[in-house]
């Protein structure tokens, strides 16, 4: 299996949502690679896709309400690692990141809700666009609005222009 890298050609698409299972990013992006096609996971793979100076969003699932928390960039360079697993050691990506820096108003899901409809037609031009997944950071409708069950996604630059707009922080985009 192969990622579907339709950013390759857009260097404006420079940004990423992680949704850390425990709320904390650490210093690095850290996810198996594929060793073979039983291990593909298409969100740990998108890791090794990712470039320095990128942004990165944190979903923080830890919060009352969870949401956007946090965010910071990846510095790089990509490298890679072994981590023992189950008794068994596993080549691990591994992508630097800078620290972040906490929003002084997470963007939460019921906020999301409310534009969802919005966030639904972000998704669907980049899918009218693409051809094979785009890997959103959101599934469902505007009404059921939930972040994708993921480690990492990718986010479309248009769906940082909207969330920027909407709830009032500055990205040079």
């Amino acid at each position: 299996m192969t990622i579907n890298d339709w950013w390759r050609d857009h260097p404006e698409e420079r940004y990423w949502m992680i949704a850390p299972s425990r709320g904390i990013v650490g210093d690095a992006l850290s996810a198996p690679k594929a060793a073979d096609t039983r291990r593909f996971e298409w969100s740990h793979e998108l890791v090794g896709f990712t470039e320095p100076g990128d942004t990165l969003f944190v979903w923080d699932r830890t919060l009352a309400v969870p949401g956007i928390a946090a965010w910071g960039r990846v510095l790089g360079p990509l490298g890679e690692e072994t981590r023992r697993r189950r008794g068994e050691e596993l080549p691990h990506w591994r992508m630097p990141l800078s620290d972040v820096l906490r929003l002084a108003s997470p963007i939460t899901l019921p906020s999301l809700r409310r534009v969802g409809s919005d966030i639904v037609a972000v998704r669907e031009r980049v899918e009218s666009l693409t051809d094979g997944p785009v890997y959103f950071p959101f599934i469902g409708s505007a009404d059921s609005l939930a972040p994708a069950p993921a480690y990492l996604t990718k986010v479309p630059r248009d769906l940082v222009a909207l969330l920027s707009s909407r709830f009032g922080f500055e990205f040079a985009l």
